[in-house]
């Protein structure tokens, strides 16, 4: 084997110094010396295997010193060999074999760079009787305008394996001491595969990383709590055109906001899109920002066929992309596993501790606002109101010319009679009147019912969580059954039932 005496970094002047400015994280940036020690890695797995009597880890160690100002990135893999020494420090020279993590050539080259003006690599090959050591020194190359880095080669035994690179005089895109747990959960995010598998164990700072797998949800179908329960898992595996989906998507057990909802996708076993906090959340499966099916779908999604950015960081074709996601809709849509709805409308049953924990809270807030005063005042107000014939007149008089915004009705029977139940929503700011009701006869049914809600009602206004229509459900639920109660009051020998509804609605307008 013929020594290498040195290697060729030649590239156009100036081009290092843009290196610096390249768009990138540091998990990214890091990410590129896992992927080149994964590969190694994979390409060389029987050898190593072999070498070390099958009693052999694949690790990646990282150790961020801000302190010292240096960073170092270690693996025991194969190392570079003499056939891929130069093109390793050969600027866009793409690998003989790009199919794999360092598949563009410029990976250990632009990281290096962005994150240090100085850096060094040391390498020793399975199988050969040399480790090779080089450096780099962005100010000296910029200004002697270097084409070729001289390497030292030292003597070692055929059976030596690993790879050494040091970064020193760490730049401004250098991650400080708070960024060290952040880029620990992404790095454990991107290369969760192969921690998961067994196949590496990644350290940063002597700490290993060990991913913990988010709980699905096992519960029967939304609308049909009695039901058996069921893990709400899908298996995804298809393809279109020159494009392949494989992975799964699943329900959270418990919901999330930030870290565990949202999708990873992959390429190649590593996260391409979605790791730790920066979830991949297509509106089309993961529905609006906050909603339920928002905070409870997740998955890993494995794709083949697209191409990504530069840094690994995006997929390229977007529209495609979408397109995919919108087969994956109809794909967890089906009627025989609806997880998609499952999603959105399954209510997880709260248990004896959280409506204790509820139930003190509900009482902490009500000391906090009690004023026995300004209490006594309200009721007054109400009872006023309650008994002025002139106001309940003139809120019959304008909720009836109100203008509907929308309506719904249905058909219910109550005790043998039939009744055709009528919601019409307005919004009103002159009727006084949460919601209103009138009982008319009707040639097919018992009777009509019209009961109108106010959304112009200082009750709405009064909380801010009321801002979507599923915050509204609750208390459309309560006025129904009020409705419903008032219908059968007389057959059980209420009289002037409608006076309840009356009370209500001065009391919940003033308190």
């Amino acid at each position: 084997m013929s020594k290498i005496e040195n290697v060729s970094i030649k590239i156009q002047t100036g081009v290092y110094g843009q290196f610096r400015n390249l768009k990138n994280t540091v998990w990214y940036a890091l990410g590129e010396y896992v992927d080149n020690a994964v590969q190694s890695f994979e390409s060389n797995r029987k050898r190593l295997l072999e070498n070390n009597n099958n009693d052999y880890q694949f690790e990646v160690r990282i150790d961020i010193d801000n302190e010292n100002n240096f960073i170092r990135i270690f693996d025991n893999a194969a190392g570079i060999d003499s056939v891929n020494f130069q093109r390793a420090f050969e600027p866009a020279h793409i690998p003989i074999d790009n199919t794999g993590l360092h598949e563009f050539g410029m990976g250990m080259k632009t990281a290096s760079i962005w994150l240090a003006n100085l850096w060094t690599v040391e390498t020793a090959a399975l199988g050969e009787d040399e480790l090779r050591f080089v450096e780099f020194d962005l100010d000296k190359v910029l200004k002697e305008e270097q084409e070729l880095l001289s390497v030292k080669n030292i003597d070692k035994s055929p059976n030596v394996h690993y790879t050494e690179i040091v970064l020193h005089d760490l730049s401004m895109n250098a991650p400080s001491n708070h960024q060290i747990d952040k880029i620990k959960r992404h790095l454990l995010s991107i290369y969760r595969k192969f921690i998961r598998k067994g196949d590496m164990k990644l350290f940063i700072n002597d700490e290993e990383l060990i991913y913990e797998e988010p709980e699905i949800l096992k519960a029967p179908y939304y609308n049909n709590p009695q039901g058996e329960a069921i893990e709400w898992k899908k298996e995804i595996n298809f393809s279109t055109g020159k494009y392949k989906v494989s992975g799964f998507i699943a329900i959270l057990n418990t919901m999330s906001t930030s870290t565990l909802n949202g999708l990873s996708l992959f390429r190649r076993g590593r996260v391409i899109e979605g790791s730790h906090d920066e979830k991949y959340r297509p509106k089309v499966l993961c529905g609006q920002v906050g909603s339920p099916r928002y905070k409870r779908i997740f998955g890993e999604l494995e794709l083949e066929g697209f191409a990504v950015s530069f840094n690994k960081g995006s997929f390229q074709e977007q529209e495609d992309l979408e397109a995919l996601m919108e087969a994956i809709q109809t794909e967890i849509s089906n009627k025989d596993f609806d997880l998609y709805t499952q999603a959105e409308k399954y209510i997880k049953p709260k248990t004896i501790e959280d409506n204790k924990v509820v139930g003190k809270n509900i009482v902490s807030a009500l000391k906090k606002v009690s004023d026995k005063e300004n209490l006594k005042t309200k009721l007054e107000n109400s009872i006023k109101e309650i008994e002025n014939e002139t106001l309940v007149a003139n809120n019959i008089e304008f909720s009836k010319k109100a203008e509907t915004i929308d309506s719904h009705e249905e058909i219910i029977e109550l005790k043998g009679d039939k009744y055709k139940l009528r919601l019409e929503l307005i919004t009103e700011h002159a009727v006084s009147d949460l919601y209103s009701m009138v009982i008319i006869d009707d040639e097919l049914f018992s009777k009509k019912v019209i009961y109108k809600i106010n959304l112009a009602h200082p009750f709405f206004a009064r909380f801010e969580k009321l801002k979507k229509e599923e915050d509204y459900q609750p208390i459309l639920l309560i006025i129904r059954s009020l409705v419903l109660a008032e219908i059968i009051a007389p057959s059980q020998g209420t009289k002037g039932a409608g006076n309840v509804r009356l009370n209500f609605n001065s009391f919940i307008k003033n308190l």
